[in-house]
């Protein structure tokens, strides 16, 4: 029984645990892997000389190429413009607020010219009217005595402080007359300069303050842009530089020149002020109407030109491009060509060689396409 039990045992332990295969059959399957994988290599490298063998030397074979587009490195002038936005502004453009009081009349409205001084809103103010009138007295009072005074000293009567004292008070009561009545000419609001009436804010009966503005004139004769311009270009924005202007609400463009160059950089947001004079007879310029300034801040008649996407970089930094040189058919092969870039504006790119006789202009670079190519590398160009 015990001879039974004990191979039993010993065969349910094996089955339990997996039984190991026997140590000549996996040296055989080892072997066998190792020459299957020989002979793969072997195959993969055939494989790889009969199609290189084929693509040179069948023309019916179809390669599979990286696909680029290509144009031609162009020669040409090539100007770059610092934009901003801005807005116009009338050299003679004024808000015009009262002293105080209650508007008595309204003689003008809006649209109407005026002169320089003429009353446009008459403003109602008794304690000025009330001023004037004590002014008057006194100075009709110190005018009188002065000349009494003055006959008296014509006759060598009285003393001379006397006939000083008699012209000073006149004289200051004459100046006191003269506050006055300036102070009711400023209750009253006149035109500053000729112009324009463009708006009344009161109407009559109203009561003005000198915190809110009852008229406003201009005068459009005189009229220029400004912006603000970032620091970063303070030595290369020059007065007289060219400038192109676009209004985008009224769709109008101009061609002017910049006129100021502020020398002041506001902290808050560092940037420096120019003005651009507009030429008079745009009908269109209105204060406060935006705009955007093309200023040109290089230009150079001939230059090395071509799209900013063409231009990669590779790891160590240094800026290069692809070259393409002519194959047979729409093929090339791709030659890096190492640049310096100088100047960028919107998509077009200013480059010089790095190397000495490294482009010279009109040579075939790639366009789009360049990120998927590699030097020596052949490409099939799809605007052939």
């Amino acid at each position: 029984m015990k001879n039974i039990l004990l191979p039993l045992t010993i065969a349910a332990l094996l089955v339990a645990c997996g039984a190991a295969a026997p140590e000549g059959e996996i040296g055989q399957k080892k072997a066998e892997l190792e020459t299957l994988k020989a002979n793969y290599k072997e195959l993969a490298l055939q494989i790889k000389d009969l199609e290189t063998w084929i693509a040179a030397n069948d023309s019916n074979a179809v390669r599979n190429l990286p696909v680029v587009t290509a144009q031609p490195l162009a020669i040409g002038p090539f100007t770059h413009y610092v934009d901003v936005h801005g807005t116009v502004r009338a050299d003679q453009a004024a808000a015009l607020y009262s002293g105080g009081g209650r508007v008595r009349r309204i003689l003008v409205s809006p649209g109407d010219r005026v002169r320089t001084g003429q009353l446009i809103i008459s403003i109602d103010n008794d304690l000025a009217a009330e001023q004037i009138q004590q002014a008057e007295a006194a100075y009709e009072l110190a005018r009188t005595a002065f000349e009494k005074q003055q006959r008296l000293w014509d006759q060598r009567i009285g003393s001379e402080m006397q006939f000083l004292q008699a012209k000073s008070q006149k004289e200051q009561a004459e100046a006191g007359l003269a506050a006055v009545r300036e102070q009711q000419r400023l209750t009253n609001i006149t035109a500053p300069f000729d112009g324009t009436v463009d708006d009344i804010m009161v109407r009559v009966g109203d009561m003005t303050s000198p915190m809110q503005p009852a008229a406003r004139v201009v005068n459009l004769s005189g009229v220029q842009l400004e912006a603000d311009v970032p620091e970063g270009y303070l030595r290369t924005v020059r007065s007289g530089a060219p400038v192109k202007v676009y209004f985008p609400s009224v769709g109008d463009t101009l061609s002017a020149q910049l006129d100021h160059v502020g020398q002041f950089i506001d902290p808050s947001n560092r940037t420096f002020k120019v003005t651009v004079r507009v030429p008079k007879g745009e009908e269109m310029m209105r204060p406060n109407l935006l705009s955007d300034i093309s200023i040109q801040d290089y230009h150079t008649d001939s230059a090395l030109v071509l799209p900013s996407r063409a231009v990669l970089q590779d790891v160590n930094g240094n800026n290069y491009i692809y070259v393409l040189d002519r194959g047979t058919g729409d093929e090339a092969k791709a030659r890096k060509v190492l640049v310096n870039r100088v100047s960028e504006y919107k998509g077009r790119l200013s480059v010089t060689p790095a190397e000495p006789g490294g482009l010279k202009g009109g040579e075939m670079i790639v366009d789009e396409g360049a990120k998927n190519v590699s030097d020596g590398l052949a490409v099939r160009i799809a605007n052939n």
